[in-house]
Formats: C-alpha cells, sequence, structure tokens
C-alpha cells in the first residue's frame, strides 16, 4: 500500500493492519465480554471429516476464536457459516464475524458499517472493546479512501480508549493522506510514546517530516527504524527519499538498490525501480 507522501513513493506494507493485504486481527482475549453477551449453548466440536466449518456446533469461544483466526480459502464458505451462525443466536460474536467475513469477501463499505453497528449496540461492552471494534471499522474506511468517516470513527474509538498504537497511527495515515502533516506528526507520536519500538510509526513520521521540509527529524527517525531493522525496504524506501530530498542521490540511489537486493518482487522493490527510474539509473 502506497504511503500518504508525493513525490519520491514511499511504500509501507503494514502485514499487521488494514491494506491491500486484510484487515488487522483482534485477539480473542480483546473480546471476552462479547462472549458474556452470546447466549449460545455449546453442542460439541464439528467432525474431523467435515469440510465446512460451522460455528453453530462449536463451543463459543472456539468459534469466536476459528473465526478471529480467519481462513481467506474460502471466504464465502466463511461468510455463510458466520450469517448461520447470527440467525442460530449468535449474538455479538457472530456479528462480529459476519462483518470480518464481509472483508474478506471485498465488501468494505458494508463490513465497516456493520462494526460501527456492533460497537453501538454493545451496552454493557467497556471502553476497550466497542474501541476496538470502531478501530477496525476506521481502518476500514481508510483503505476504501473514505479519509472523512476514517478520521470521524478512529477519533471515536482514540476517545473511548487511547492505549492502541494502531489506532493512532491509522488515524495519522489519514490525516497524512488529507495533507494535516503536523496533526498526523502528532498522532504518531501518540503512538510511538505508547510503544517506542513500532517501526511503522517511526516511517510515517519520518515521511511527515520531510514533507514538512524538517528533513534532520525525518532522517533521526528513519535511523531509528533501520536501528531496529536495518533490512526493512520500508524505512531503506523512506531512507532514499529523504536522502533525494537533501540533493544526496547517490545515498538515495544505494538505499533504493539496497530494497532491491533484500526484497525483490515485492511491492517495496517496484517503488523503488520507479524511484531509480525517474534518477535516470537503468535497473535490470
Amino acid at each position: 500500500m502506497f504511503a500518504f507522501c508525493t513525490g519520491h513513493v514511499v511504500l509501507l506494507d503494514r502485514s499487521n493492519r488494514i491494506g491491500a493485504r486484510t484487515l488487522r486481527r483482534l485477539s480473542f482475549e480483546d473480546f471476552t465480554l462479547i462472549l458474556a453477551l452470546c447466549l449460545i449453548t455449546a453442542v460439541g466440536f464439528p467432525s474431523p471429516g467435515r469440510s465446512q466449518t460451522n460455528y453453530s456446533e462449536m463451543e463459543v469461544k472456539q468459534a469466536y476464536q476459528a473465526c478471529l483466526d480467519g481462513s481467506h480459502r474460502d471466504p464465502e464458505a466463511k461468510f455463510e457459516a458466520a450469517i448461520a451462525w447470527r440467525d442460530e443466536g449468535g449474538g455479538p460474536p457472530a456479528r462480529h464475524c459476519v462483518a470480518l467475513a464481509l472483508f474478506d469477501l471485498g465488501q468494505f463499505k458494508e463490513a465497516a458499517t456493520r462494526l460501527e453497528a456492533l460497537a453501538a449496540e454493545m451496552p454493557i461492552a467497556s471502553a476497550r472493546e466497542q474501541s476496538a471494534i470502531l478501530g477496525q471499522a476506521g481502518s476500514i474506511w481508510l483503505h476504501t479512501g473514505n479519509l472523512t468517516r476514517a478520521h470521524t470513527i478512529l477519533s471515536q474509538s482514540l476517545e473511548l480508549d487511547s492505549n492502541d498504537p494502531e489506532i493512532w497511527i491509522d488515524r495519522g495515515d489519514a490525516l497524512a493522506r488529507g495533507g494535516e502533516y503536523w496533526d498526523a506528526v502528532d498522532d504518531f507520536s501518540a503512538a510511538l510514546d505508547l510503544d517506542e519500538n513500532r517501526l511503522d510509526a517511526l516511517v510515517f513520521r519520518a515521511a511527515a517530516y520531510r514533507l514538512l521540509g524538517v528533513n534532520d527529524l525525518a532522517h533521526d527517525d528513519i535511523i531509528r527504524a533501520l536501528e531496529l531493522d536495518k533490512d526493512n525496504p520500508d524505512a531503506l524506501m523512506e531512507l532514499g527519499a529523504v536522502h533525494a530530498g537533501l540533493g544526496n542521490f547517490d545515498a538515495a540511489r544505494e538505499a533504493w538498490l539496497r530494497v532491491l537486493s533484500v526484497a525483490p518482487g515485492s511491492r517495496p522493490a517496484a517503488a523503488a525501480r520507479q524511484a531509480l527510474q525517474r534518477m535516470d539509473v537503468k535497473v535490470e
């Protein structure tokens, strides 16, 4: 997924978050109260030979965990199983499962809308649980490019619980894509206050600083990121962009060639080739 910056391409493939790959998954422990709201009586476990998941025949905890883990091999079967579970009285866990299945089917707006409704209709859920559900909805709106809705929902999530760095990063991403770079810096900084080793927040903040012309701080963040992972292709991409912005084209070329070396065939590598071509460097 291409990040928010313009000019030299910066690409950030955040494998545990929303983007071109999959919805970030929430742990089962995040939703113990949701299970308490569910009135299903477990009737046993599915037989080993059964080819299609049947959540309603599992114990509630097992069904919910299976849905959260989410196999994407057959999203339609997962959706049908989730609908059946909901219709048989699965309650909030089943409704959450339906929304996740819709995401896997590419029905992003419907998934986000259902997650918003679920968060609003869990009156005895904790603030943390409601925040987590809204965080997923906001991430999906971000994925669809609806920056206004993403910012609104992510802000609601943070009002409920401001201790999840993922949500700060997502809102910062939405702000940055809208050109609100200083506000984005504040959100990325909030995420780093919670977890100073969040490499994605460092790369994003570096890009925001660079676009604001604060190249020394951009460089500092990228050096910190590379200290965490010296071969991270996203950090190397941004390092090249920082160098190019300062006119250090040899150093930029070296960083982008390093991307091709450590992550050939990846999206960062494709972005590196584009950047190198703009510098009139021929790369086989």
